[in-house]
């Protein structure tokens, strides 16, 4: 089998066990997600609808590194007796790639988009362009929109005018393509980069809780889940450096490679769907009457220092809003700090006690 620098390439049998358990998983929290806001008679938000598509991507990713697996297109060494039939392979290993890489940078830009929606929902009142927080997350929407739709048209026109020197005359790729080797490294850095500042967003707004530290972490634990999915990219990015250094030659199981390239991307973007959904789950494990972590811990939670807050259901979310002294709610701005105000008993007496 061949090795890399770190690892081994997965072998079928590998490829199959892990990445179907994943996919089921991402399956069963898509569905429970959308299950805990209707059950809860809260409206679908932005963020829900997102991991819809990606779900659906998911599948097709999911498709194309089976049926290479079917053909033995994928995951498979190459014979070294027979040069057409290692030909076909090759150029067909090829076709999948590029099949493959678009729709994955479109995927992983829509999960990257629901999370950050997921933010803007909970962690704002006016989602108005005034409001400096609302703001900063639709900017940090428009960019990683802009991110994914980049990348997603880059892998799609790797040579222009014709595609077709891509899958059947490396010779050329010099002169016709893109640098394919440096398309993917920066791609792989460039993911990296924004999956880790998508889970560095929240932790301004949580750390400023009145709580103590070692609840903070627990907190903080519940929004960086995505960083199970960040390893994967991080291994991946590691595998796109050794690529770039060791390069293509007529003694590379080129089709091995690209089996641990495409492998190592259903798995990030499969663990970052399943991510995205679990902070929102958690409140269906914990108590029947919230919907996000942050609803979960409204008893116990403040935000600033000049307020209190309360948790109201209103439009498409549950919105912080902030409240006077006496707890009525008032609307001197969506400028100023909320908090969550205290209330442990009047919780524990209408929902039997939240974590």
């Amino acid at each position: 089998m061949a090795q890399t620098m770190f690892m081994q390439i997965p072998s079928p049998a590998a490829i199959l066990g892990s990445i179907i358990p994943l996919l089921l998983l991402a399956i069963i929290a898509v569905i429970l997600r959308f299950y805990t806001r209707r059950r809860l008679r809260q409206p679908l938000a932005v963020d829900d609808w997102l991991t819809l598509p990606a779900l659906v991507l998911i599948f097709g990713l999911t498709f194309i590194m089976f049926y290479g697996i079917g053909t033995k297109t994928l995951a498979y060494p190459i014979a070294e007796d027979d040069d057409y039939l290692n030909g076909h392979i090759v150029v067909t290993a090829r076709r999948l790639e590029y099949s493959f890489l678009p729709i994955f940078a479109t995927t992983n830009g829509l999960v990257k988009l629901s999370v950050i929606s997921f933010y803007r929902r909970i962690f704002t009142v006016d989602k108005s362009w005034r409001n400096a927080r609302s703001a900063f997350f639709l900017v940090a929407m428009v960019l990683v929109g802009m991110w994914a739709t980049a990348y997603t048209f880059a892998f799609m026109l790797p040579c222009m005018p014709d595609i077709q020197v891509y899958f059947v005359d490396p010779e050329n790729w010099a002169t016709k393509c893109v640098n394919t080797l440096m398309l993917g490294y920066s791609y792989a850095i460039s993911d990296f980069i924004t999956d880790i500042l998508v889970i560095l967003i929240p932790i301004p707004f949580i750390w400023r809780l009145h709580l103590s530290t070692s609840r903070k972490l627990a907190v903080l634990a519940v929004f960086s889940l995505g960083l199970v999915a960040s390893a994967a990219s991080l291994i991946r990015l590691i595998w796109i450096v050794w690529a770039q250094h060791m390069g293509f030659s007529d003694s590379t199981d080129e089709e091995l490679m690209l089996t641990e390239e495409l492998y190592w991307c259903l798995v990030e973007i499969t663990l970052g769907l399943l991510a995205s959904c679990l902070p929102t789950l958690r409140g269906l494990v914990k108590t029947k009457s919230v919907d996000s972590v942050v609803r979960s811990l409204r008893s116990m939670l403040s935000i600033g220092s000049g307020s209190t807050s309360t948790l109201e259901k209103s439009g498409d979310s549950y919105d912080i809003r902030a409240s006077d002294s006496r707890g009525r709610l008032t609307k001197e701005g969506s400028e100023r700090d909320v908090s969550i105000t205290q209330d442990r008993k009047n919780d524990a007496g209408s929902q039997g006690g939240m974590v």
